[in-house]
């Protein structure tokens, strides 16, 4: 059966164009955020809607709102930006989650069956995390003349889930920022 073909109004075709200048973002939204080294900043272009569950979080946060609302894609699309250092804590993901390095150099680490792995990525690099892995991200360096580097997240589903590993909820709850440290 072929595809059927459409000819949307222009209007129509640019209420789907983001420019990353124009793109709203938050360094908050997560409950590692407020932790050192834990700090970035999340542009969210398409998709990410909160999923349901108490522990289970969008890949993002819930202040990220996606910039252009109304296409369910399939799959979300973020931009994060982080100084040297800076990243996010260990996490897993009910989706395949896929990075590519837009600027910087970025360490990708995941719980392997020897321990703690990572692999170093430098521009136009991708890597692709399947779901179930434990993971984090962290910038190594900005590209010269810059203060963060940045990187591009692609994750499967129109409300994926996320949720921290055992260690960083230890982490969390020491903070004083897991949900259930404050009860």
């Amino acid at each position: 059966m072929p595809i059927e073909v459409i000819r949307p109004k222009k209007e129509d075709v640019l209420s789907c164009v983001a420019r990353f200048k124009e793109l709203p973002n938050t360094d908050g939204g997560l409950p590692d955020a407020a932790v050192e080294g834990f700090h970035r900043t999340f542009y969210n272009v398409l998709g990410f809607q909160q999923p349901e569950g108490a522990e289970t979080y969008s890949p993002i946060g819930d202040e990220a709102k996606p910039f252009i609302t109304h296409l369910s894609p399939g799959f979300g699309l973020a931009y994060v930006a982080a100084r040297p250092t800076q990243g996010v804590m260990m996490h897993t993901h009910d989706t395949n989650e896929t990075f590519v390095v837009m600027e910087g150099t970025w360490k990708l680490e995941w719980e392997g069956d020897n321990g703690n792995e990572h692999v170093l990525l430098e521009e136009k690099d991708i890597i692709s995390f399947p779901p179930g892995i434990q993971r984090r991200f962290e910038c190594q360096t900005a590209r010269d003349g810059q203060e963060k580097g940045v990187l591009l997240g692609v994750i499967g589903g129109d409300t994926p889930g996320a949720e921290y590993s055992p260690e960083s909820i230890q982490r969390l709850e020491a903070e004083g920022l897991w949900p259930d440290a404050a009860e």
